[in-house]
């Protein structure tokens, strides 16, 4: 008698955890994938803050979203490093042109790993229409997150030859 009850016993506890396991990892798989969503929500955030913070020239949300190990590769392949070094010329000249400017963007790929580091692609055009600029380029921007905040580390900006 005792041997049918643990048998009984032992496959109802075996048929619960059957049950309860692929509901538990369900539950796991959505939770994963909430997050995942929330993390590209701030990544995407995060590139539109740095590229609307430029056409806005707004200093102060400029240097917020720049990480203070920032390097970037300009079009002509100079390499500038450090955080003073990649704000302090946009802030103070590029900022302050005399003339009106814009930069319209499209995003055209991300790739975002482990909501710590995530890069983006985008199709850029730098216009000054008084000045006769009209120049098309792939900038590439490869972010990362510390502290629950996403900034760029890495610019790199090439010229799209017609």
């Amino acid at each position: 008698m005792r041997k049918r009850y643990y048998a009984a016993l032992a496959g109802v506890v075996v048929a619960a955890a059957g049950i309860a396991v692929p509901a538990a990892a369900a539950a796991s798989d959505q939770r994963a994938e909430t997050e995942r969503q929330a993390c590209q929500r701030a990544f995407d955030r995060a590139v539109w803050e740095d590229m609307d913070s430029f056409n806005k020239r707004d200093a102060a949300r400029y240097r917020a979203i720049i990480h203070k190990n920032m390097v970037t590769i300009g079009r002509k392949g100079q390499t500038i490093i450090g955080y003073d070094a990649n704000v302090d010329p946009v802030i103070d000249v590029q900022f302050k042109l005399p003339y009106e400017w814009s930069m319209p963007w499209t995003v055209t790929h991300t790739v975002v790993e482990d909501c710590k580091m995530g890069f983006a692609i985008l199709d850029a055009y730098y216009k000054a229409p008084s000045q006769n600029i009209d120049r098309h380029y792939t900038i590439s921007l490869t972010l990362v997150r510390e502290h629950g905040k996403w900034q760029v580390i890495k610019d790199t900006v090439t010229d799209v030859l017609p």
